[in-house]
């Protein structure tokens, strides 16, 4: 026999030791077999034997019948997460399959829309030059709706004592502040920003 005979003979040995279905398109009865051995309380290798189909191959399809937000789940825990789910026997792994998981820009964009509307993002035009106003050390008042939205949000957060502390601490360094530029002039020191 020469090599070339050989060699085919070798690939011949091969294919004949794949399972049956090996390459071939993954039907609905194949799944629908997975779930019977499922049940069945088969390990991957007996429902892979089961369907004529490598344990490799079933492994890959096994995630699919999980709904979309678990395909995550560690290969090992595919399978006792499928049986979970279809405890009853009505795991509906058809919508399962149909379904697709969100990109993470689309997530990212939802979480941070539902952040702005709760956050800053909620507030009128006028409520946020308001804040802006504070901010900047302008002595605007803040409008009554937004004062009571605040006062409302700290107490139901528990946090009085903290803004009384960090009011305290805002006066001590305004303070500070001011009494650390008289102490350069007495010293004979002028500003940095050039009056005298």
């Amino acid at each position: 026999m020469s090599i070339a005979a050989d060699g085919l003979e070798q690939i011949r040995d091969t294919r004949r030791q794949w399972p049956p279905r090996s390459g071939m398109p993954w039907t609905e009865e194949d799944f629908a077999a997975v779930f019977a051995a499922s049940r069945d309380g088969c390990d991957p290798d007996e429902i892979a034997a089961r369907i004529g189909r490598s344990t490799i191959a079933l492994r890959g399809q096994l995630r699919r019948l999980l709904p979309a937000e678990e395909r995550h789940l560690p290969a090992d825990l595919v399978l006792p997460r499928l049986r979970q789910l279809d405890r009853e026997g009505d795991h509906d792994w058809l919508a399962a399959m149909a379904s697709s998981t969100r990109p993470s820009w689309e997530l990212q964009r939802e979480a941070q829309a539902e952040r702005d509307d709760r956050g800053i993002g909620a507030l009128s035009d006028d409520e946020l030059l308001a804040l802006v106003d504070v901010i900047c050390g302008r002595t605007a008042q803040l409008p009554d709706e937004l004062l009571r939205a605040i006062s409302t949000a700290v107490h139901r957060r528990g946090i009085e004592a903290l803004v009384r502390r960090r009011a305290m601490a805002a006066a001590d360094d305004a303070v500070d502040a001011l009494l650390g530029h008289g102490e350069r002039l007495w010293s004979g020191e002028l500003p940095s920003d050039g009056w005298s």
